[in-house]
């Protein structure tokens, strides 16, 4: 995130930099910088999100098509999951707090916020993870090749498919969505512990 803020910072013309001698100025340009930060951070994460999301319809097409169907009703409450974070960070409100701001956020607390934002980009590779695993289990994806550098296995057998192998990729596929939420939640505490 730091990264990010400072290369807004170094995007900033020479008009700006003039206007930062200004008593004031430099603390409202860092705040700026802190607020097209975040927004940038937000669409990012919706938008990656989003990504998944069209993923978790076509798995629910998969699924009716391939003998799914118990587990049709996890996708779309698992989708209504993802679909309330993904308005929730699209919605939320530019930036943090600034001087005169109702909510003003401490440094240490801003780099809570990163944090969770860091967290919170992570979880895209594991909801990804999670929807292949359930493509895997429906049969409708090869399971992936051995790592670069690893032996396959001699005799291996094929990764399992059906039902007992879909339910606990399903599993994750559900929590991850519910944790979405719940640690999007610890993130505004983050902000209204700053009151």
């Amino acid at each position: 995130m730091t990264d990010l803020t400072s290369q807004i910072k170094d995007q900033r013309g020479g008009f700006v930099k003039i206007l930062s001698k200004i008593p004031g100025f430099k603390g409202y340009m860092e705040k700026e910088t802190r607020r097209d930060a975040d927004k940038i951070v937000r669409d990012v994460v919706s938008a990656k999100f989003t990504d998944q999301l069209d993923r978790l319809s076509e798995l629910q097409n998969e699924m009716l098509s391939n003998s799914g169907f118990e587990f049709v009703d996890d996708v779309e409450q698992s989708a209504v999951k993802l679909r309330t974070f993904i308005d929730r960070v699209k919605t939320a409100p530019r930036g943090y707090g600034g001087l005169f701001d109702a909510v003003q956020v401490k440094e240490d607390q801003l780099e809570q916020l990163y944090n969770f934002d860091s967290q919170l980009l992570g979880e895209v590779d594991n909801l990804a993870a999670a929807i292949d695993q359930c493509r895997i289990a429906l049969g409708v994806m090869p399971a992936p090749p051995p790592a670069a550098g690893a032996a396959p296995a001699v005799g291996a057998a094929p990764a399992p498919t059906g039902p007992d192998a879909l339910k606990p990729a399903m599993n994750a596929v559900k929590r991850i969505c519910t944790g979405l939420n719940d640690l999007y939640d610890k993130r505004q505490h983050v902000l209204v512990g700053a009151l």
